[in-house]
């Protein structure tokens, strides 16, 4: 490496960003939460926000700047670090766990494959599970710390390495690491909605996916040959039957874009033998083969089946009702002081853009604005093009279904591709304008590219690290699961009378049973009283008025300090209010039986008695 004044210069940027990188990582797991934070942003450091915002910038101009492979390398290593840090913030800071809703029926169901009480088959989506019990067993350490592993470390990990890699095999450009990199570090298929960095299998199939992505277009140009078999083709196989086990609604969906691949080759084939295309080797066997798996392993799980049937029974009987949903959310919204087209400024701004770029390369290719030149280049973008189809009929089938909020799932998984096809044209633009900066008539400098292209990305960076996690910055609350949670539900189970039912805020306690117990067991032989019981959760309403009136038989109520906080710091007592927290001390038909400082189990009198 030629030691000239830029690179001194590089050299010196990448040492601060990683000394400052390496201060945060220290400062984090030095200050470990100690109570439910509101607030993961805020409550987390401002040390630590300062030195990853130094090496974020450091990395990104170090990446797009120098002309060293080893300082780029370095620049690379720096940037999805820093990504990581912010991802991994609940271990750093000794989280008793991350993810109060899904990723507690999860963790149940971890236990349950950790102790024998179920086989991992018995799992509709394994693969999550496994990988927690398994670091589990060689490290020593609980389930609870290992199962965060896979989304906050393992598969953001797969996603950052392979998105450049991708990028650098589609295009063949030296922009390919900055522009791949970058745009994976913005994690724009986590949309916080319905896909997120918590311990969720649909998520992370998500994140795997490019991974599966990369192994197929290396199979396709592995040689000119009409043969489906290849080194990489096993590969590529390989990771297809492993990401229906980590989540097979997401490898339905990447089926049906592989049959979207498989359309263009026979198209080709048939229509236009001269095409590039023509010669690419095929993928017809390897996409039967995987949706064949993936139909036998759905037809093991009776809950696969009924999802499926709802979705059918839904379209033809109700149809769509999501419109009422929103316009409650939106009232809401309203009464927060927001609106749906600020929050979708917050969370979706960053994927509009790219959504624009994908879209704009995919109209210059059709209209056969792209280099000729460039067949390989040419031939990606066709396959992402078309093979975004069927997800997108997909994603519309499930939003007019009804089925919650199912369908921003499809919609994590097309923005994975639309990543894809935006960083393709991102590379595109830059090759164009270097090789316009190098002629001289031009009136702007390569460094003045490079310059305006850097401080996009970090305001871009900017925009999406803020909503990373669920915070009030988009109106929810931090999904922290405190020791005091745990230790407090555990006692609560171990002394329960076995009779009276247990009853919590919104829905109630079943996914802390879930965890407690076993998703398998709890739906099963334990008939925990409450646990599918339908007053389980406690409305707003009956909260802050009749509480203590509503019920005839006696009742047990969770509240902790994570629901005050929630109900009246964040959400301004919309629908629990203070005077009803204040009620559950002074009312003399309900008694508080347990108290660790953060949770408090009542005992509300039922009327009958």
């Amino acid at each position: 490496m030629t030691n000239t004044p830029a690179t001194s210069i590089f050299r010196a940027v990448l040492t601060v960003g990683f000394l400052a990188f390496a201060a945060a990582i220290i400062i984090a797991h030095l200050t470990p939460a100690t109570n439910y934070e509101l607030s993961i942003y805020r409550s987390t450091p401002t040390l630590f926000w300062l030195g990853i915002g130094v090496g974020f910038v450091a990395s990104i101009v170090t990446l797009f700047g120098t002309d060293s492979r080893r300082l780029a390398d370095g620049g690379a290593l720096l940037l999805g670090g820093s990504l990581l840090a912010v991802v991994s913030i609940p271990l750093l800071r000794s989280y008793a766990f991350y993810g109060s809703g899904d990723a507690l029926t999860h963790l149940g169901w971890a236990r349950e494959i950790h102790t024998g009480v179920i086989g991992p088959e018995e799992v509709l989506y394994p693969a999550v599970h496994l990988i927690g019990v398994e670091f589990a067993a060689l490290s020593g350490l609980d389930l609870t710390t290992t199962l965060q592993f896979s989304p906050a470390l393992l598969f953001p990990a797969v996603y950052l390495l392979t998105m450049p890699l991708l990028v650098g095999l589609l295009t063949g450009s030296r922009w390919a690491l900055p522009v791949g990199l970058g745009a994976a570090v913005l994690l724009i298929p986590i949309n916080k909605i319905s896909v997120h960095v918590l311990v969720h299998p649909s998520s992370q199939a998500i994140l795997f996916a490019p991974f599966v992505l990369y192994l197929l277009f290396l199979h396709l140009d592995s040689g000119r040959s009409d043969l489906p078999v290849s080194a990489t083709g096993v590969a590529f196989a390989l990771a297809a039957v492993g990401i229906v086990f980590v989540h097979p609604q997401e490898t339905m969906v990447l089926v049906s874009l592989l049959a979207g691949v498989v359309a263009v080759q026979f198209a080709a084939r048939r229509y236009r033998p001269d095409h590039p295309i023509a010669s690419h080797r095929p993928i017809a066997i390897h996409t039967v083969a995987v949706g064949t798996l993936l139909v036998t392993w759905l037809l093991r799980h009776e809950r696969a089946t009924s999802r499926f049937e709802g979705v059918v029974s839904s379209l033809a009987t109700s149809g769509a009702t999501t419109g009422g949903e929103t316009a409650e959310r939106g009232t809401s919204l309203a009464a927060l002081g927001g609106s749906f087209e600020e929050l979708f400024v917050k969370l979706f701004a960053v994927s509009l853009v790219f959504c624009v770029l994908a879209g704009g390369l995919t109209l210059l290719h059709l209209v056969g604005r792209t280099d000729p030149d460039r067949s390989w280049r040419n031939a990606a973008i066709t396959y992402l093009s078309v093979g975004l189809f069927p997800p997108f009929v997909i994603f519309m089938i499930v939003f007019l279904a009804n089925q919650d909020d199912h369908y921003f799932r499809f919609h994590g998984f097309i923005m994975a591709i639309v990543t894809i096809l935006g960083a393709v044209a991102i590379v595109i633009l830059l090759d164009r304008l270097s090789e316009l900066s190098t002629r001289r008539s031009t009136s702007f400098s390569r460094s003045q590219v490079i310059g305006v292209i850097v401080v996009v990305f970090v305001m871009l960076l900017a925009a999406q690290l803020l909503v990373v996690h669920m915070s009030p910055y988009m109106y929810q609350p931090n999904q922290q699961v405190n020791d005091a949670d745990f230790s407090g539900h555990e006692i609560a189970f171990e002394y329960h009378d076995g009779d009276t039912t247990l009853v919590g805020l919104r829905r109630g306690q079943g996914r802390y049973i879930d965890a407690h117990f076993g998703r398998e067991t709890a739906r099963g032989s334990l008939e925990f009283p409450g646990y599918r019981a339908d007053d389980a959760g406690v409305t707003g309403e009956l909260f802050s008025t009749n509480l203590t009136t509503h019920f005839e038989d006696d009742r047990y109520l969770v509240v902790g300090d994570r629901n005050k906080k929630q109900e009246v710091d964040l959400y301004n007592e919309i629908r629990f209010t203070r005077s009803g927290f204040d009620r559950l001390e002074t009312d003399h038909r309900v008694s508080r039986v347990q108290d660790n400082g953060e949770f408090r189990l009542y005992r509300i009198d039922g009327t009958g008695g």
